[in-house]
């Protein structure tokens, strides 16, 4: 049996689609990709295509969300 099923195939994001659920600009994206500031993010690239995967942009956000909820305010 073949795991290439539609529910075993992930997502792939564009670098806008990508950037719109981070919340940041489309630049933005680039840029890291050209200077490596967030090797922690992985993208692909296939036939001059960069692409996303969709999980692995969900792992970045949760990483690097900060909460209040257990901050005080005097």
């Amino acid at each position: 049996m073949s795991n290439n099923s539609p529910d075993n195939i992930e997502r792939e994001l564009t670098t806008k689609e990508a950037a719109e659920l981070l919340g940041l600009s489309p630049s933005t994206l680039r840029k890291w990709r050209c200077t490596g500031e967030r090797p922690e993010l992985p993208w692909c690239k296939r036939f001059r295509k960069v692409f996303y995967l969709e999980s692995e942009v969900i792992i970045f956000k949760e990483k690097n969300t900060t909460s209040n909820y257990e901050e005080t305010y005097v």
